[in-house]
Formats: structure tokens, sequence, C-alpha cells
């Protein structure tokens, strides 16, 4: 289960590595924001090949629990730019077709952010039922400590930034323009420490 909060600026952080543009043809995957995501995700979700929209079920000491969205009003899809960029402006006509949204930017605001398949792979990994606890960050709730690479367990591959959370160290892995995932414990063992002056937070 994760917890937390996360940006609510929709350009990316700046300092961020050069990416090679991609086609607007390739599929890909891009975050949204939109404070309807609930009702946004049946919809959308037969508009483009799939919507990943992480959820859990709040667990209060009296009453039934209730669904919400782990990262607040946010949900990603996978679909060409094109695509994404003409429901993106479908949404916001009137009368509109699909509850409102927008899709997270580049620092430039130009062009929408495609987020790394690697790390809609980990969102997932963490939000599966039977995962240990972690947080979510906002991305300026940090300073970058030092980067480390994990080798060995089911978050191998993965790089990110050693920070103190809690007076306990954890590695911090960022979601492209979004927000910051914080890792469960992992043995120091099975860190590897990086290069300072290092690019992107990336999985192998």
């Amino acid at each position: 289960m994760l917890t937390g909060v996360h940006s609510d600026g929709l350009n990316c952080k700046k300092n961020r590595p050069k990416r090679t543009m991609s086609s607007s043809n390739e599929k890909q995957w891009y975050a949204l924001r939109s404070h309807r995501a609930f009702a946004l995700e049946t919809p959308l979700s037969g508009r483009c090949d799939e919507v990943f929209f992480p959820k859990e079920t709040s667990h209060p000491t009296e009453g039934p629990g209730r669904l919400r969205a782990i990262i607040p009003h946010v949900m990603f899809f996978h679909a060409t730019e094109s695509e994404a960029l003409s429901l993106e402006t479908e949404s916001q006509r009137e009368p509109a077709s699909l509850p409102t949204f927008r899709i997270y930017r580049n620092i430039k605001g130009d062009r929408i952010q495609p987020i790394p398949e690697s790390q809609i792979r980990l969102l997932k990994l963490l939000t599966a039922n039977d995962t240990e606890r972690c947080e979510i960050y906002s991305k300026t709730d940090f300073k970058r400590g030092t980067r480390v690479r994990v080798t060995g367990g089911i978050y191998a591959g993965y790089t990110g930034y050693v920070q103190r959370v809690k007076k306990n160290k954890h590695v911090l892995i960022e979601i492209e323009g979004v927000c910051m995932v914080l890792l469960p414990f992992i043995h120091p063992d099975l860190l590897e420490v990086l290069p300072p002056d290092s690019a992107a937070i990336h999985h192998h």
C-alpha cells in the first residue's frame, strides 16, 4: 500500500536529463490529473490501450472501507501522443464526452511527458495487494542524496537516491514529473553506489 502526497504541478522538474523525443505514433504511458478521476476511469479505458489507476481500500476503525486513489487525482494511460492530446482536448470541450483532465507536460510545457514503462512497472509492483507498505512524496520534499542502484531482490536494476525518512534510510525513485516513491527497506549489501552526476532515475 502506498500513502502520502505528490506534486500538483503539471510540468516536470528542472535539471532532468535530456530524453530522445518519441514518435507521435509510438504508444507511451502518460500521467493525467483530474478531480473526477473515478468517473474518468471507465470511459477512458474504452478509448485507449490501458488505464492504470492506483487505488486502495481504507480501513477505518468503524464502518466499511472506502476506495481511494493512492496518488490523489492522478492516473496513467497508454496511448500515442496524438491520441492522448486528442482525448485531453475532447475532455475540455463543451459539452464534454469525458470528465475534464490535464496531461502532465515537460519542463518547457511544449510536449506531454511520457512515463517510462519501467516506472509504471514499479508502481504496479508497489501497489500490489501483497507488497509491503511504502509511501509517495512530492518531488520537492527531498534534496537528492547518494545515488544508488539496487542489485538484488524484486527491485533489482532500479536506481534512485538514498534519503533518511522517519529516522530510517530508504531509496527514493522518481515517477517522471509526478511524484517520488519510497521503496521498502533494502539491505545496504544490495545497494551499489553510483556517481553523483548521474542522469536519470531509471531501471535497466
